[in-house]
């Protein structure tokens, strides 16, 4: 008796291991899988086309942008015509929320008049908002592009962080941290439209991050030329909130809408992160003016 309740166990204790050994600890699969949905995404759409790719990726709630508005993504992609050209794209940038079903991917696009073997015509760097839906299958929520002049040096593939952080399963009040990022949204928004948009970085901005802020005919600007650049914002914009979305694990979210500034009116994205001392910060920003 006392051989078999030890068999047993024995075998309960490996089971228990193995299947410890077998669950991710952080979220470097998930990440791995995210860049995997991007470069799938690219790779589909420069050989199906434009309207292909996107029908095939966008999820159905999906929000691009058409004119400096938003519309949804879908159903646009699905009644429209045949779009002409090719589109390519690569990641350079992913990063991945705790919970690993909510990430964003971002890097430069070229477009070519036919195929990829043509010389490309048009420059930007596109924005992509993914999540994965109740199939595990990684999906666009919101996709936004801002077009600039050749990048000059080009921009180099996705490096891989040298390490993840760990992966999320507790349950989080998503309620409570969609409020707070809504509170920190409008308290850029008030600091940007009663004084200026420096004085709405200084709140808002995350510090020792690698920050991106995109602007329609610029070359985007990250880490510390986003610093400089955003010192030099001294002007007010306006700024009208249409949405908020968050991670299940409460740690990262985006913002959409639309904004007003240096006489332009246009769309914005901003992707926040949920920091250590409860606070949310902006870690990218596009302004389609």
């Amino acid at each position: 008796m006392n051989k078999l309740l030890i068999t047993v166990g024995l075998a309960w204790l490996l089971a228990r291991t193995a299947s410890a050994q077998s669950t991710p600890t952080t979220v470097e699969v998930d990440y791995l899988s995210l860049v995997n949905a991007e470069r799938t995404f690219a790779a589909y759409t420069e050989q199906e086309g434009i309207k292909a790719g996107f029908f095939r990726f966008l999820a159905p709630t999906a929000l691009v942008i058409v004119q400096k508005k938003f519309a949804s993504g879908k159903p646009l992609y699905e009644k429209s015509a045949f779009i002409p050209g090719c589109l390519s794209w690569w990641p350079a940038y992913a990063d991945i929320s705790a919970s690993g079903d909510f990430g964003y991917t971002t890097g430069p696009f070229e477009v070519r008049p036919k195929g990829k073997t043509d010389a490309p015509v048009a420059f930007g760097h596109f924005t992509t908002v993914w999540q994965k839906n109740s199939s595990g299958v990684w999906e666009v929520l919101i996709d936004v592009g801002i077009q600039h002049d050749r990048p000059v040096p080009s921009v180099a593939d996705l490096v891989t962080p040298a390490s993840f952080h760990q992966k999320h399963t507790a349950d989080v009040d998503t309620t409570e941290r969609r409020s707070e990022l809504i509170e920190a949204e409008n308290q850029l928004a008030q600091r940007a439209g009663g004084q200026s948009l420096q004085v709405a970085y200084q709140y808002a901005l995350a510090k020792e991050f690698p920050v991106r802020l995109y602007r329609a005919s610029r070359i985007p600007s990250v880490g510390l030329e986003a610093v400089t650049v955003a010192k030099l914002e001294t002007i007010p914009a306006e700024y009208t909130l249409t949405g908020v979305k968050i991670a299940s694990s409460g740690d990262m979210g985006f913002s959409y809408g639309y904004v007003a500034y240096e006489q332009k009116a246009g769309a914005f994205l901003r992707i926040w992160k949920r920091w250590p001392d409860s606070s949310w910060k902006v870690v990218h920003e596009v302004l389609d003016l």
